[in-house]
């Protein structure tokens, strides 16, 4: 069973481990990387352990366009995503795909005929 952790608009899958590919954002401890910023409050959901982000779209086809945020790499044994408005979020050593999660409208819900 996939593993699948959300914070507000942002949904992070862990996925199997691979190599960095693309391109790549390495943090030093402290410095946060923010991983999305809020378009109507500006708030960021950001990590301020040391990882490594990297974007490979080749990796992503299976997500629409404009949703895929990058892979996260975590080495150390932790990383915390926090948020202003919501709780931090601790995510375990490993390999995490990270997108947009998107509001769905009318048009999108769909009903499957027999």
């Amino acid at each position: 069973m996939t593993e699948i952790f959300a914070q507000g608009d942002l949904l992070i899958e862990r996925v199997p481990d691979v190599a960095p590919s693309g391109t790549l954002a390495e943090t030093a401890d402290g410095v946060p990387l923010v991983l999305l910023e809020g378009e109507a409050t500006g708030h960021c959901h950001a990590i301020r352990e040391r990882v490594t982000l990297f974007r490979d779209d080749d990796l992503a086809r299976d997500i629409p366009a404009g949703l895929y945020v990058g892979h996260l790499l975590i080495a150390s044994a932790y990383a915390r995503v926090t948020h202003e408005e919501h709780a931090p979020l601790t995510l375990p050593r490993g390999t995490y795909r990270v997108r947009r999660q998107r509001e769905l409208g009318p048009r999108d819900a769909r009903v499957l005929a027999d």
